[in-house]
């Protein structure tokens, strides 16, 4: 009897396998070698699987975000304000803590090399991944609405949220300056004027 493989489940766990060595080496420097080793296959068996490498990292990143919704999800409750859920969305950025160091450091280098590249297969991952985070923030503001914390124009800023925090980011990267807090008092602001008060 032949033995049947999750193909999507494998993907996941050689992917799995391998973000500590992408933390560590990064995209670039990763090859598949180190990858089949990591995972403990052969480079054939990553092939398999995989195209190549890039299709690896977008399997992390992936993990990455699914990871970031689980916590968003465990660090929330039906008393949780949307406001909180909003910072708690773009932790990754508004974190202080050394956890996150690393994972912005992939994603700096990810940018760099979708926008130096213009590579079809990573803006059409990076369209994914927007589209995700973009489905969650709209999924947070819809809750706030229907809660009656929010007002309906809330809805409208979902596009420009997602924008503000990436073009943050990047001035934050590249002037070397930490906006974490100028972000967090831009989402303040956001919410004087949206919050319904009672």
């Amino acid at each position: 009897m032949a033995i049947i493989v999750d193909k999507d489940k494998k993907r996941r766990d050689i992917a799995g396998a391998c973000t500590e060595l992408l933390l560590e080496k990064g995209i670039k420097n990763l090859t598949i070698t180190e990858i089949a080793k990591t995972a403990g296959i052969g480079k054939g068996t990553v092939y398999d699987y995989f195209s190549n490498k890039e299709e690896i990292v977008f399997e992390i990143i992936r993990k990455f975000i699914e990871e970031h919704q689980h916590n968003l999800l465990s660090q929330t409750d039906p008393k949780t304000s949307t406001k909180q859920k909003v910072l708690y969305l773009f932790d990754i950025f508004l974190s202080e803590y050394k956890s996150y160091e690393k994972h912005q450091d992939v994603y700096r280098e990810y940018l760099s090399v979708t926008l130096s590249t213009k590579s079809s297969p990573m803006m059409e991952f990076n369209g994914e991944c927007s589209g995700f985070i973009q489905t969650i923030l709209e999924n947070i503001i819809d809750e706030g609405i229907k809660k009656g914390e929010i007002k309906t124009i809330a809805k409208r800023l979902v596009d420009g949220l997602i924008k503000s925090e990436r073009g943050y980011m990047l001035i934050s990267w590249s002037d070397g300056k930490d906006l974490r807090q100028e972000f967090k008092e831009y989402i303040d602001t956001l919410f004087e004027l949206i919050e319904i008060k009672k």
